[in-house]
């Protein structure tokens, strides 16, 4: 009974207060953290707001550096945070920022299961014209998001921007069995349908939009702005003349449409140029937009000089926009007015820049003049250095080496925002043309590196990446290229573009076994598209695949390849003409008799 033995009365008491303050003292602790932790959480929301409102401000005085700071903070403040991210990336398509792609596509892989946010995604990337990036972003939203509306309109977005007319065609049907009352749906599915190439197929395109446009003055004015398109195509003028009248009696006619009857005037009937502009003039200048776009269209016309003088004579208000301001540098670069053109430059007409920036470009400018091209490159590297890592600045001298169809000093300045700036994909997309016109392999993986260790998260930038490296290099070692098609492809079976990039490594490294399987699992249909034949051809010779090299042979004629991709095919002959490995030799006790 000795667990039930009383203590003395006051020790007990003394114990019992001493475990009273430590509970309240532990308490009180706790209470202060977590009151601590959500007036820090509350601070970090209340400086991420303050950040977006801020930089809300900035964009809207056109101040994008601050803004961008804005933003950075607004997005470090609480970090991860979805709704940040979208306000961000908001704000940033709003000023035509292609950092947006990246913050879109930080949200579809924080919030997984919005078919609203990878929609958007596939949006902002067609905004800023990266249909590589919409591809991607289509090829990896998952199935039970890529069948709900949001994306079903994304999808059929990305065929119209690419003009992939049988798809878009099949995903209006879908539209139209998922929204049977939406006209609006059906008019557009008739606009797709004026471009078939079956007479009968427009003829029906045209009887629905007019029936569609029946009482509705909007889709009337949309309808006869596609039929003139039609009727240019055709080159019935008469036809093309009577719709514009129709269009331009209508109050939402624009100086596009005017313009538009402005080169029928001057291409068909002959119009004289100085009866065509006095009528233009006055219209274009009542805004900064459609002075822009008459810019534009006097220097397609060939009337640098005239742009110049009416640009002159505009309101000061107007002509101090910055958008009017950039056209009229053009202008003078166009009338290579150099000097005024610095001028222009060092006042910010293409955006900031240091002034030292401008004369060194000019001076590569006079450099090239006198003949000295070394020259030139050298002075044009230190307007780099001047132009440090500022974006505006580099942007400017980017301008400039397009102006002056200067490709070294071009390479070199965009090199520099694609370094500097990995989100500005532009710059790498330009680079990539350059490469791929100029057939150097080389350039185009060193691109591609670069968006590789920018963004990770890209399957295509790895895919690429690989494949060219495979390509430039290849070896039997089983190499990190080589893992990364095997990633590719494991992540993702069914892409048949994975597939051959997997089975070119596995027939480099001279797996065959795994390589003929992988062959067999892709689909035919998938084989009979022309860029993977240089690819499949070397699988098949290395495979001796006789037919199977001979139809890829036959798919890769009358197209343009990497002079490597040419050199797969004449190694893939020599692989399936070599004699057959000879057998191991037989020992001779082993095929004789044996003896009792």
């Amino acid at each position: 009974m000795q667990l039930l033995q009383a203590r003395p009365k006051g020790a007990s008491r003394q114990k019992f207060y001493i475990k009273v303050a430590v509970a309240a003292s532990l308490l009180g602790l706790t209470v202060a953290f977590f009151t601590q932790e959500s007036v820090r959480l509350k601070y970090h929301v209340w400086k991420q707001q303050r950040a977006l409102t801020q930089a809300k401000g900035f964009l809207e005085k056109h101040d994008a550096k601050n803004a961008q700071l804005a933003i950075e903070v607004a997005l470090t403040a609480v970090p991860g945070s979805p709704d940040a991210m979208r306000v961000a990336a908001d704000m940033l398509e709003q000023v035509g920022a292609a950092q947006a792609m990246r913050l879109r596509l930080a949200v579809t892989q924080t919030v997984t299961d919005s078919a609203e946010d990878a929609a958007k995604l596939v949006l902002c990337c067609l905004r800023f014209r990266d249909f590589n990036a919409a591809k991607d972003a289509l090829a990896n939203t998952p199935h039970e998001l890529s069948v709900q509306l949001p994306m079903v309109k994304a999808a059929l977005a990305y065929a119209l921007a690419t003009a992939d007319v049988p798809v878009a065609d099949a995903l209006f049907k879908e539209l139209k069995t998922r929204l049977p009352d939406d006209d609006d749906l059906k008019f557009a599915h008739a606009l797709l349908q004026m471009q078939h190439p079956d007479q009968d197929h427009r003829a029906e395109a045209r009887r629905v939009l007019e029936s569609l446009s029946q009482g509705n003055p909007a889709r009337t004015f949309q309808m006869n702005r596609e039929l003139i398109a039609q009727a240019l195509q055709r080159r019935n003028y008469a036809e093309a003349k009577t719709l514009l009248a129709a269009v331009l009696a209508d109050s939402s006619a624009t100086l596009n449409d005017r313009l538009q009857k402005a080169n029928l005037d001057l291409l068909v009937d002959k119009v004289p140029f100085d009866t065509v502009f006095p009528a233009l003039a006055p219209l274009a200048s009542k805004t900064a937009e459609d002075a822009v776009k008459f810019v534009e269209w006097l220097l397609v016309q060939n009337r640098a000089a005239v742009a110049d003088q009416w640009l002159v004579g505009l309101p000061q208000e107007l002509r101090e926009n910055p958008a009017v301001r950039s056209a009229h540098a053009e202008v003078v670069g166009q009338l290579k007015d150099w000097d005024r053109l610095a001028s222009l430059l060092e006042a910010g007409s293409w955006g900031a820049i240091p002034t030292g920036s401008v004369r060194l470009a000019m001076a590569a400018r006079l450099a090239s003049e006198q003949g000295n091209i070394n020259l030139r490159h050298d002075i044009w590297n230190s307007a780099l250095v001047a132009a440090g890592t500022n974006l505006s600045s580099l942007g400017v001298l980017q301008r400039l080496a397009g102006l002056w169809t200067w490709e070294k000093e071009a390479e070199v300045t965009l090199w520099a925002v694609a370094r500097g700036y990995p989100d500005q994909t532009w710059a790498h997309q330009a680079l990539f043309n350059a490469y791929r016109r100029q057939k150097n392999t080389t350039g185009m993986r060193e691109v591609l590196g670069a968006l590789r260790q920018s963004n990770m998260l890209v399957p295509r930038y790895q895919y690429d990446w690989a494949l060219l490296s495979l390509l430039l290099d290849p070896q039997l070692q089983w190499n990190l290229p080589k893992e990364t098609m095997k990633t590719l492809y494991e992540q993702n079976r069914a892409n048949a573009a994975y597939a051959t990039g997997y089975l070119f490594a596995l027939v480099q490294a001279d797996k065959k076994p795994e390589a003929q399987a992988v062959m067999d699992a892709i689909p035919v249909a998938d084989r009979e598209y022309p860029p993977r034949a240089p690819y499949l051809a070397y699988a098949y010779g290395v495979l001796r695949n006789h037919e199977g090299l001979a139809r890829m042979r036959a798919l890769m004629e009358g197209v343009e390849f990497l002079p490597e991709e040419k050199l797969l095919l004449s190694r893939a002959q020599e692989s399936v003409d070599r004699p057959p490995d000879p057998l191991p030799p037989v020992r001779a006790d082993a095929a004789s008799p044996a003896k009792s």
